[in-house]
């Protein structure tokens, strides 16, 4: 079996790694070439762009940063619209809005192919042992094909939704995930900030945390780096906050207010301007280092 892989960013070069070393033959792309070269010595073969891809592969995953980066490699030159048709299928795990989704769904579908969305949760470690949870909408059997015992999606992840036949059940799944996970380590910062300037042992508090009602794996995880002050990415900045943003778009749609979402992504926006945008996501804990006191 042969894959197509489009996109080797943190997450992207972890997944198609993960489909190598489980045994099967993949293609990769990526804008910047020199990401494919790791990937190439570990046995993928490396193609010029998203369009040969799809026309060496029946199925081919897509990984990208954001909704402009899925537009680009669907719609732009020598794209996945160049190649696509009947008995091609395309999976995009990239975190998007639905209108972009519903963009690519119909686009792809037009050209006689499937699509499905299937964004992630989990961070690059999740990626590199294949225990990413995918969340998808789109072409019903395309998931049940990808998800079936040694299939791409299977090899990936170890838990697979099907929310809806369309990418606007996907994109809105993924996102209630999101609000859940940037509120927890935003208020796990403050928090930590707040017994540092009350006087307290960080480390004490984790272990109080820990040992509570409201002990979880992300907030024990993320409470170490604060703590340590270690932000080498595992989750960006740059990608929880565009989840957010995303999340108050929706929001904004529905009619419905989310003050709770617009004050943590007002952090990350803080933390992004600070030059923490590709640090780990935790690195919203320094925002509060900016007023405190000599």
């Amino acid at each position: 079996m042969r894959v197509g892989f489009l996109g080797l960013g943190v997450m992207g070069k972890q997944m198609a790694s993960t489909l190598l070393k489980k045994g099967v033959e993949v293609s990769v792309w990526n804008r910047t070439a020199s990401r494919c070269d790791e990937l190439v010595k570990a046995g993928a073969t490396a193609l010029s762009s998203p369009a040969e891809v799809i026309d060496s592969c029946t199925v081919t995953h897509g990984m990208l940063a954001d909704p402009a980066a899925s537009e680009a490699v669907v719609f732009g030159d020598n794209g996945v619209l160049g190649a696509v048709r009947a008995g091609k299928s395309y999976i995009d795990h990239s975190t998007v809005d639905e209108a972009t989704g519903m963009r690519i769904f119909e686009a792809v579908k037009a050209k006689g192919a499937r699509f499905l969305a299937a964004p992630v949760s989990g961070g690059w470690r999740d990626a590199a042992k294949g225990e990413l949870l995918f969340i998808a909408g789109g072409d019903r059997s395309l998931f049940d094909e990808s998800t079936a015992e040694g299939a791409g999606m299977a090899c990936m992840g170890h838990k697979h939704w099907f929310l809806s036949d369309s990418p606007e059940g996907a994109a809105r799944g993924k996102l209630m995930l999101q609000i859940m996970m940037g509120s927890m380590v935003g208020a796990l910062a403050e928090t930590l900030a707040l017994t540092e300037r009350a006087g307290l042992n960080p480390a004490q508090i984790m272990e109080m945390l820990n040992s509570s009602a409201m002990a979880n794996p992300l907030c024990a995880a993320k409470g170490k780096l604060m703590m340590d002050q270690n932000y080498a990415p595992n989750f960006q900045v740059y990608l929880q906050q565009k989840d957010l943003r995303l999340t108050m778009a929706l929001a904004d749609k529905l009619e419905m207010p989310t003050p709770i979402s617009a004050a943590v992504n007002a952090q990350y926006i803080a933390a992004k301007q600070m030059g923490h945008g590709d640090s780990d996501f935790a690195a919203v804990r320094d925002v509060y280092n900016v007023d405190k006191k000599k």
